[in-house]
């Protein structure tokens, strides 16, 4: 855990900040408020539908693959994912034929199967100087040949952009084996195992670097959380090493709102405990929970700290105690290993 900046190297996805950029619009747009709680009803395990969770659990959520003309787009990455939602939908073999940072085409690489000829379809977008986004300018709807199950545009990096979430989320699960599996079952193109296996390594390595770099804009996420919501508490706490580097040590956020709706609403009773963080960030996550009037169960202030111990623990509920006015703890109550409690 280290908050200095590390030399990227090796594989660089060069569109990686339009793709974060791209991934937070749409973020944006498919967020929907989660359903309520209802603390009556328990939910379904695996065990009750053998295709249900299997099924939710390699579903890949894409966009309708509809292309027009003078369609727009924010960015480049937004128009090369569309086109990418057109091959998954129609099984055309495209092939990028023009790339620099202002134009962008692709071309049906397809033949007709009756008398050999080319196919005509063609895209091609591109940004002026004078505007800030993308458009089709260029765009022969044409199909004349048949999917084979061939995509030359599927490369390495589309199939490791395709299961960079599922590996972050899963990665035992999404093996080279299992990728190949669900792009035949799914959108009926066939990869190779090799095509697979790298572009899972390209996914991990996107990740890793995912990691470093948001350990390395910890203090700006404290600063905007700051400005975005007034009055909350946010530490980041480093500890220098030898060579004079600032090193991760814990972290503790409290919002303004969460707290002042707890201590005007909720029950005066506060539940604590802790988690291992897995993957390859390691560390221990410490949550204070509150309950609310309809019996629903919401963090109120969490931290994150490298080990599990009794210092880390006195800091946490320092902190704690003087965000919700606890004082002696008078009239309040506090458990601990919350899920053994009845």
């Amino acid at each position: 855990m280290s908050l200095v900046e590390r030399d990227p190297g090796g594989d660089y996805d060069e569109e990686g900040e339009d793709r974060d950029e791209f991934h937070i619009e749409q973020l944006v747009e498919d967020f929907s408020d989660e359903p309520p709680i209802r603390h009556d009803v328990y939910p379904e395990s695996e065990d009750d539908d053998e295709d249900g969770p299997a099924r939710a659990r390699t579903n890949m959520r894409r966009g309708n693959g509809e292309l027009f003309y003078k369609q727009a787009f924010f960015n480049r990455v937004a128009f090369k994912e569309a086109v990418l939602d057109y091959v998954l939908k129609t099984g055309r073999n495209l092939k990028q034929y023009r790339y620099d940072k202002a134009k962008i085409g692709y071309k049906c690489v397809g033949v007709n199967d009756e008398d050999g000829s080319k196919c005509e379809w063609k895209v091609y977008a591109s940004i002026l100087s004078n505007d800030r986004v993308w458009k089709i300018n260029k765009f022969v709807d044409k199909d004349s040949c048949i999917p084979n199950g061939e995509c030359e545009m599927l490369t390495v990096p589309h199939i490791a952009r395709l299961f960079v979430d599922k590996n972050r989320d899963d990665p035992e699960y999404f093996m080279p084996r299992k990728i190949e599996e669900i792009v035949m079952r799914d959108w009926k193109i066939s990869i190779t195992r090799p095509q697979c296996q790298a572009a899972r390594k390209t996914a991990r390595k996107w990740i890793e670097r995912e990691y470093d770099e948001q350990f390395h804009r910890l203090r700006d996420y404290a600063a905007e959380i700051m400005a975005s919501n007034p009055n909350s508490h946010v530490e980041v706490e480093c500890i220098t090493d030898d060579e004079g580097k600032d090193m991760f040590n814990r972290f503790y956020v409290c919002f303004d709102n969460i707290r002042r709706t707890w201590m005007a609403t909720c029950r005066p009773i506060i539940g604590i405990d802790g988690c291992f963080l897995k993957n390859k960030i390691k560390g221990q996550l410490l949550v204070a929970l509150g309950r609310d009037a309809n019996n629903g169960i919401y963090p109120i202030a969490w931290g994150v700290v490298k080990v599990e111990n009794y210092d880390n623990w006195l800091w946490f509920a320092k902190l704690m105690k003087e965000d919700f006015g606890l004082n002696d703890g008078d009239g309040f109550i506090l458990m601990s290993d919350r899920q053994k409690a009845s």
